[in-house]
């Protein structure tokens, strides 16, 4: 540890005793001290430090058994040098200090203090607090088959599609629902980076801390779920008993009970949020229905690019696609045995007024989409991002970690927050049975608009029921670009994604990932189901000159 993070853990140490850390400091403390063995050893000196001095200051008439006294009187030759080293400096400066007073507390307190640290920072004694109960096609994002019995570490795990029950060693039952990625902190704490999740505790238990975005959501006997949209926004719904829910962003807290929800936007706002009672999966289907294959759904990217051409006739929008000339199309389907069942043969067009986006869809339980909120391309959808500004070029730059970047290292690039970088959700509603979008902007996807005026969409299910067709023309004003549309000759990025879901139109079952970067797409580590995120992985579309 370098001077400069040794003083700067040192502030954030000196705060916490104060009790003057902000929610945001809170946060950045905890994250210092589960990354570090050698911060939390430092910052737990600094800790012995003061509940020595509380000691040597404490009432007249105080004292605690030797054995308590060990906790935080015991030596420190152990620990790293940087902070101990500077222990009699601090404590000659905090003794000058006026403010000293209000730290020399009774020892009991010193004692709590140390022993809440410990419990929530130090290792886990669990090297797994968690273990797969149950999984319904779940699916991790390296295309690993969630195992029940299986264990899971503490660390970030991201679930591609299906369901998943997992218990951790608290007994608290976590149901996810993909696409989600979240982490296992330990037996009584997570964070929710994207998606869905139930949290269940058993009667007469509480505690358990669920941190999102902008919000903590702490357990007060209950039962709840938590969300989390990819544009960051974070919502908290109470089933059972309450819970208490905190701004991580500014000033805000609210105990919240049965029916209860919140939502938590992007400068950490508090605000109540009326929600639908099946806004969560809360247990596993009893049953499913249609025709059951069993495994997972997964593809491997082959197809780099995408031609988009001019249309050598005007375009219906029925989801007949004879007008299209399929010599520009790209095929693609899911591994063996899901090969023939799980496929996509998509297609783009272009003229000066819309974008045109075709596709035909392999899929036995089609057009059964019955989620609501962000999250509705997750009941079955056809995802195609696109960039419609030629100065960014091929390969984009941005993403949605540079987006979010705070390091002077890696400033945010124009690429991640460009309006005319453009998701485009396309799904079918099965309860109104029509066609809808969704348009997400940037990859911070800050800002999303649902069935705006202009466009135009229509699905047809095969004769077969073993399929459908899509088909949607996009005006460029939606895209942002109507005063300087693609032309002949530009090459920019652009990236495919389908999203398959069990037969109720609730769960991501599997997905497809296509027209991507061979290069990046062929790095260590490297997960399809992530691609959407980094612009370096979009695959170029073409656009071609009318014949």
């Amino acid at each position: 540890m370098n001077a400069s993070d040794a003083d700067e853990l040192r502030a954030l140490a000196e705060a916490y005793v104060a009790g003057e850390l902000s929610p945001v400091q809170k946060v950045m403390l905890e994250d210092r001290l589960r990354a570090s063995e050698e911060t939390r050893l430092c910052f737990m000196a600094f800790l012995e430090v003061h509940a020595g001095l509380a000691w040597e200051y404490r009432p007249a008439g105080v004292e605690l058994p030797q054995a308590e006294r060990s906790i935080f009187l015991a030596p420190s030759s152990s620990l790293p040098s940087e902070m101990p080293n500077k222990a009699p400096s601090t404590r000659n400066r905090q003794l000058r200090s006026k403010k000293f007073l209000l730290w020399a507390l009774p020892i009991a307190a010193a004692v709590v203090v140390l022993l809440t640290i410990a419990r929530m920072w130090l290792p886990d004694e669990s090297p797994s607090p968690a273990m797969v109960k149950a999984s319904l096609h779940g699916q991790w994002a390296d295309g690993g088959e969630v195992t029940v019995g299986s264990l899971l570490s503490p660390g970030i795990w991201e679930l591609q599609s299906g369901l998943v029950e997992i218990e951790t060693t608290s007994n608290t039952t976590l149901i996810v629902e993909a696409p989600a990625q979240f982490e296992l902190i330990n037996a009584m704490h997570g964070r929710l980076m994207a998606g869905n999740v139930v949290v269940r505790m058993p009667k007469g238990k509480s505690g358990f801390v669920m941190d999102l975005p902008q919000m903590r959501v702490t357990d007060l006997g209950t039962e709840f779920g938590v969300s989390v949209a990819p544009n960051g926004k974070s919502l908290v719904q109470v089933y059972d008993g309450k819970v208490r829910a905190e701004s991580l962003s500014g000033p805000g807290s609210k105990e919240l009970t049965i029916g209860e929800s919140m939502v938590s936007k992007a400068d950490g706002t508090l605000s109540p949020q009326k929600s639908p009672e099946n806004r969560f999966i809360r247990k596993f289907p009893p049953r499913l229905h249609g025709q059951e294959l069993g495994g997972v759904l997964y593809s491997r990217s082959k197809v780099d690019s995408v031609r988009i051409a001019p249309p050598a006739e005007p375009v219906v929008i029925d989801a007949d696609l004879s007008e299209w000339n399929r010599r520009n199309a790209f095929r693609s389907a899911c591994l063996p045995p899901y090969r023939d069942a799980y496929f996509v043969e998509g297609m783009m067009m272009y003229d000066a007024q819309y974008l045109y986006i075709s596709a035909h869809v392999g899929d036995p339980e089609p057009m059964r989409n019955v989620v609501t909120d962000t999250m509705d391309f997750a009941g079955g959808s056809v995802i195609v991002r696109v960039s419609t500004d030629r100065d960014l070029g091929w390969p984009l730059k941005g993403s949605a970690a540079n987006a979010t970047s705070k390091r002077a290292t890696n400033p945010p690039l124009p690429d991640s927050f460009s309006d005319r970088v453009v998701s485009i959700i396309m799904s079918h509603d099965a309860q109104s049975n029509k066609a809808r979008m969704l348009l997400n902007y940037g990859f911070y996807h800050s800002d999303s608009v649902s069935n705006r005026p202009g466009w135009r969409g229509a699905f047809r299910k095969d004769a077969d029921g073993r399929g459908y067709t899509l088909e949607y023309a996009i005006p460029w004003s939606l895209l942002n670009c109507e005063t300087d549309p693609p032309r002949a000759g530009d090459v920019m990025a652009a990236l495919w994604m389908v999203h398959w879901s069990d037969a109720d139109g609730r769960l991501c079952r599997g997905q497809l990932v296509e027209v991507t970067n061979p290069q990046a797409r062929s790095k260590p580590g490297a997960t399809p189901s992530t691609f959407f995120r980094d612009g370096a992985t979009w695959g170029r579309a073409f656009y071609l000159p009318k014949k």
